[in-house]
């Protein structure tokens, strides 16, 4: 795993400047990102929080949920789907929470990450999980990456797990 912490960049300085989003491009392995500032209610959760795994059945999210529950085996794990008019692609993970999408549907990747924020601060988590599907950054900003959404509005950390990680390494 690789951590790297986030300086808040916005707008054309994070498409351009931001080592954490090169990081989750390129890296092999997860990359685990803390935003700075982390706000003191998401810091206390850092020691005994649960780890929210966005969930939507696709080999990505399993991918993901593998890793979560490898790295963090002495945590809670949260799966959690957004229902946004889809169903999961595959059988449900034991435990999964199901919520609403929040935001406008143009807005697919922002919408599902703010929902996945959401419920991982409803849930005091102590950082949410998701896959990356291995889209070109053009293409994620075309089409709204839910991976590098949760990056760059959650405030609590992310690991961004790329689909071609292999959790029993």
């Amino acid at each position: 795993m690789i951590v790297a912490g986030s300086r808040g960049l916005g707008g054309v300085r994070a498409i351009f400047n931001s080592v954490s989003d090169m990081l989750v491009h390129y890296a092999p392995c997860p990359v685990l990102v803390v935003p700075y500032p982390l706000l003191d209610r998401e810091r206390a959760a850092l020691d005994k929080g649960p780890v929210v795994v966005g969930w939507d059945g696709s080999a990505g999210a399993a991918t993901a949920l593998q890793a979560a529950e490898r790295l963090f085996a002495d945590r809670t794990i949260r799966p959690v789907f957004v229902h946004d008019g889809d169903e999961p692609l595959a059988a449900a993970p034991l435990g999964l929470t199901t919520v609403p999408r929040v935001g406008l549907p143009a807005e697919h990747g922002r919408a599902i990450a703010l929902s996945l924020a959401g419920q991982a601060g409803a849930e005091h988590a102590a950082l949410i999980v998701v896959g990356s599907v291995g889209r070109s950054a053009l293409s994620e900003i075309m089409l709204g990456s839910v991976a590098m959404a949760a990056l760059h509005h959650a405030h609590r950390p992310v690991l961004l797990v790329p689909h071609r990680y292999e959790s029993e390494r």
